[in-house]
Protein backbone atom coordinates (compact mmCIF):
# COMPACT_ATOMS: atom_id res chain seq x y z
CA UNK A 1 0.00 0.00 0.00
CA UNK A 2 1.51 3.60 -0.83
CA UNK A 3 1.93 5.78 1.80
CA UNK A 4 0.00 8.85 1.68
CA UNK A 5 3.38 11.19 2.78
CA UNK A 6 5.44 11.29 -0.02
CA UNK A 7 7.83 14.45 0.57
CA UNK A 8 9.34 16.29 3.08
CA UNK A 9 11.76 19.41 2.26
CA UNK A 10 13.63 22.38 4.38
CA UNK A 11 14.24 25.20 1.63
CA UNK A 12 16.03 28.67 2.81
CA UNK A 13 13.79 31.22 1.48
CA UNK A 14 16.79 34.07 1.16
CA UNK A 15 19.17 31.86 -1.49
CA UNK A 16 16.00 29.39 -2.52
CA UNK A 17 18.51 26.62 -0.82
CA UNK A 18 17.29 22.94 -0.43
CA UNK A 19 18.84 22.45 2.80
CA UNK A 20 17.32 18.87 3.40
CA UNK A 21 14.55 16.67 1.68
CA UNK A 22 13.26 13.04 2.89
CA UNK A 23 11.39 10.84 0.08
CA UNK A 24 8.86 7.95 0.84
CA UNK A 25 11.05 5.12 0.58
CA UNK A 26 9.03 3.50 -2.63
CA UNK A 27 8.48 6.73 -4.43
CA UNK A 28 9.06 6.55 -8.34
CA UNK A 29 11.90 8.58 -9.79
CA UNK A 30 8.64 10.79 -11.50
CA UNK A 31 7.18 11.49 -8.18
CA UNK A 32 10.44 13.00 -7.16
CA UNK A 33 10.71 15.37 -10.03
CA UNK A 34 7.42 16.15 -9.62
CA UNK A 35 7.64 17.48 -6.04
CA UNK A 36 10.84 19.06 -6.70
CA UNK A 37 9.76 21.38 -9.71
CA UNK A 38 6.76 22.17 -7.60
CA UNK A 39 9.25 22.88 -4.46
CA UNK A 40 11.52 25.22 -7.02
CA UNK A 41 8.31 26.60 -7.84
CA UNK A 42 6.96 27.65 -4.24
CA UNK A 43 10.40 28.88 -3.37
CA UNK A 44 9.71 31.58 -6.65
CA UNK A 45 6.54 32.14 -4.96
CA UNK A 46 7.82 33.31 -1.55
CA UNK A 47 10.89 35.58 -2.54
CA UNK A 48 8.92 38.38 -0.76
CA UNK A 49 7.50 35.46 2.04
CA UNK A 50 6.27 36.62 5.42
CA UNK A 51 6.22 34.62 8.86
CA UNK A 52 3.41 31.97 8.33
CA UNK A 53 3.32 32.53 4.70
CA UNK A 54 1.63 29.00 3.08
CA UNK A 55 1.04 27.96 -0.20
CA UNK A 56 -0.43 24.98 -1.84
CA UNK A 57 0.27 23.45 -5.21
CA UNK A 58 -1.06 20.99 -7.49
CA UNK A 59 1.29 18.55 -9.67
CA UNK A 60 1.30 15.34 -11.18
CA UNK A 61 2.11 13.27 -8.52
CA UNK A 62 -0.49 15.24 -6.08
CA UNK A 63 -0.59 17.91 -3.71
CA UNK A 64 2.69 20.42 -2.56
CA UNK A 65 1.81 22.30 0.94
CA UNK A 66 3.95 25.22 1.64
CA UNK A 67 4.20 27.21 5.32
CA UNK A 68 7.28 29.73 5.53
CA UNK A 69 8.50 29.04 9.38
CA UNK A 70 8.18 31.80 12.19
CA UNK A 71 11.18 33.60 11.27
CA UNK A 72 10.21 33.49 7.53
CA UNK A 73 14.29 32.00 7.34
CA UNK A 74 12.93 29.00 6.02
CA UNK A 75 10.09 27.45 3.87
CA UNK A 76 8.78 23.86 4.31
CA UNK A 77 7.41 21.43 1.95
CA UNK A 78 5.36 18.30 2.04
CA UNK A 79 3.91 16.53 -0.58
CA UNK A 80 1.09 14.30 -0.45
CA UNK A 81 -0.29 11.73 -2.73
CA UNK A 82 -3.97 12.24 -1.46
CA UNK A 83 -5.85 14.83 -2.79
CA UNK A 84 -8.06 14.74 0.17
CA UNK A 85 -5.88 15.22 3.20
CA UNK A 86 -7.07 17.53 5.18
CA UNK A 87 -4.97 20.94 5.19
CA UNK A 88 -5.22 21.67 7.92
CA UNK A 89 -3.13 18.66 9.58
CA UNK A 90 -0.72 19.15 6.72
CA UNK A 91 0.17 22.81 8.22
CA UNK A 92 0.02 21.36 11.56
CA UNK A 93 2.64 19.29 10.28
CA UNK A 94 4.74 21.55 8.66
CA UNK A 95 4.97 23.77 12.08
CA UNK A 96 5.74 21.32 13.96
CA UNK A 97 8.70 20.72 11.22
CA UNK A 98 10.10 24.07 11.13
CA UNK A 99 9.61 24.00 14.89
CA UNK A 100 11.68 20.48 15.22
CA UNK A 101 14.24 21.80 12.71
CA UNK A 102 15.35 25.10 14.43
CA UNK A 103 15.29 23.43 17.37
CA UNK A 104 17.66 20.52 16.44
CA UNK A 105 19.76 22.83 13.76
CA UNK A 106 19.37 26.30 15.36
CA UNK A 107 19.54 29.76 12.84
CA UNK A 108 22.56 29.95 12.59
CA UNK A 109 23.52 26.41 10.77
CA UNK A 110 20.26 27.06 9.17
CA UNK A 111 21.57 30.18 7.70
CA UNK A 112 24.85 29.18 7.13
CA UNK A 113 24.21 25.44 5.62
CA UNK A 114 24.68 24.78 1.90
CA UNK A 115 22.23 22.84 -0.46
CA UNK A 116 21.53 19.40 1.10
CA UNK A 117 23.65 19.32 3.64
CA UNK A 118 21.21 18.67 6.11
CA UNK A 119 19.50 15.98 4.81
CA UNK A 120 21.37 13.52 6.87
CA UNK A 121 20.78 15.51 10.40
CA UNK A 122 17.37 16.00 9.65
CA UNK A 123 16.42 12.17 8.57
CA UNK A 124 15.52 10.16 11.09
CA UNK A 125 13.34 13.29 12.45
CA UNK A 126 11.34 13.67 8.49
CA UNK A 127 10.89 9.99 8.35
CA UNK A 128 9.80 9.83 11.83
CA UNK A 129 6.80 13.24 11.05
CA UNK A 130 6.28 11.02 7.69
CA UNK A 131 5.24 7.86 9.62
CA UNK A 132 2.99 10.07 12.00
CA UNK A 133 1.50 12.15 10.16
CA UNK A 134 0.57 9.44 7.22
CA UNK A 135 -2.82 8.52 8.84
CA UNK A 136 -4.24 11.82 8.50
CA UNK A 137 -7.92 10.80 10.09
CA UNK A 138 -6.43 9.85 13.34
CA UNK A 139 -4.12 12.93 13.59
CA UNK A 140 -7.21 15.21 12.95
CA UNK A 141 -8.68 13.22 16.01
CA UNK A 142 -5.90 14.34 18.05
CA UNK A 143 -6.09 17.60 16.21
CA UNK A 144 -9.50 17.66 17.23
CA UNK A 145 -9.41 16.56 21.04
CA UNK A 146 -6.61 18.68 21.85
CA UNK A 147 -8.46 22.01 20.36
CA UNK A 148 -11.26 20.63 22.42
CA UNK A 149 -9.08 20.54 25.53
CA UNK A 150 -7.89 23.95 24.82
CA UNK A 151 -11.22 25.54 24.43
CA UNK A 152 -12.51 23.99 27.61
CA UNK A 153 -9.02 25.25 29.43
CA UNK A 154 -9.92 28.60 28.29
CA UNK A 155 -13.84 28.36 29.59
CA UNK A 156 -12.63 27.60 32.72
CA UNK A 157 -9.94 30.17 32.88
CA UNK A 158 -12.72 32.44 32.14
CA UNK A 159 -14.87 30.80 34.73
CA UNK A 160 -12.33 30.94 37.33
CA UNK A 161 -11.77 34.93 36.20
CA UNK A 162 -15.94 35.76 36.41
CA UNK A 163 -15.75 34.01 39.91
CA UNK A 164 -12.00 35.51 41.29
CA UNK A 165 -14.32 39.45 39.82
CA UNK A 166 -17.57 38.09 42.00
CA UNK A 167 -15.49 37.77 44.87
CA UNK A 168 -13.91 40.88 44.66
CA UNK A 169 -17.27 42.40 43.61
CA UNK A 170 -18.82 40.77 46.89
CA UNK A 171 -15.74 42.38 49.16
CA UNK A 172 -16.38 45.42 47.90
CA UNK A 173 -20.46 45.50 48.85
CA UNK A 174 -19.25 43.99 52.03
CA UNK A 175 -17.32 46.93 52.65
CA UNK A 176 -19.32 49.37 51.80
CA UNK A 177 -21.91 47.77 54.11
CA UNK A 178 -19.72 47.97 56.71
CA UNK A 179 -19.31 51.56 55.64
CA UNK A 180 -22.54 52.44 55.35
CA UNK A 181 -23.29 50.83 58.72
CA UNK A 182 -20.58 52.64 60.55
CA UNK A 183 -21.96 55.46 59.03
CA UNK A 184 -25.50 54.96 59.89
CA UNK A 185 -24.55 53.98 64.05
CA UNK A 186 -22.77 57.32 64.06
CA UNK A 187 -25.72 59.09 62.67
CA UNK A 188 -28.13 57.57 65.71
CA UNK A 189 -25.68 58.11 67.74
CA UNK A 190 -25.76 62.07 66.98
CA UNK A 191 -29.12 61.85 66.63
CA UNK A 192 -29.81 60.72 70.07
CA UNK A 193 -27.12 63.42 71.67
CA UNK A 194 -29.16 65.99 69.78
CA UNK A 195 -32.20 65.09 71.45
CA UNK A 196 -31.26 64.54 74.52
CA UNK A 197 -29.87 68.39 74.17
CA UNK A 198 -32.62 69.82 73.17
CA UNK A 199 -35.07 68.16 75.67
CA UNK A 200 -31.73 69.69 78.54
CA UNK A 201 -32.62 72.96 76.71
CA UNK A 202 -36.08 72.47 77.09
CA UNK A 203 -36.34 72.08 80.29
CA UNK A 204 -34.01 74.42 81.45
CA UNK A 205 -36.72 77.11 79.24
CA UNK A 206 -39.39 75.40 81.06
CA UNK A 207 -37.37 75.98 84.60
CA UNK A 208 -36.61 79.48 84.05
CA UNK A 209 -40.21 80.48 82.62
CA UNK A 210 -41.51 78.47 85.68
CA UNK A 211 -39.48 80.56 87.81
CA UNK A 212 -40.07 83.78 85.94
CA UNK A 213 -44.05 83.37 86.31
CA UNK A 214 -43.42 82.38 89.87
CA UNK A 215 -41.38 85.71 90.50
CA UNK A 216 -44.74 87.98 88.72
CA UNK A 217 -47.11 86.15 91.27
CA UNK A 218 -45.06 86.64 94.00
CA UNK A 219 -44.44 90.52 93.02
CA UNK A 220 -48.40 90.50 92.78
CA UNK A 221 -49.31 89.00 95.97
CA UNK A 222 -46.89 90.93 97.69
CA UNK A 223 -49.03 93.78 98.85
CA UNK A 224 -51.79 91.62 99.43
CA UNK A 225 -49.73 89.68 102.00
CA UNK A 226 -48.23 92.89 103.70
Amino acid sequence: MAETIVFLGVARIQDQAVLATCYEKNVLNEEKKAYETALAAALDRAKTAYPGWRDRASCESGILYTFADPQALCLLAVGIRDADYPERVAVQLLRELADKARNSQGDEVLLEAKSGSLSKPLRKLMTDMMRTYNDAGAHDKTTEVREKVDQLKGIMQDNVKKILETHVTLESLEDSSSSMSSQANKFLKQSVDLRRQIQFRNLKIKALFGTCVAAVILYIAMPFIN
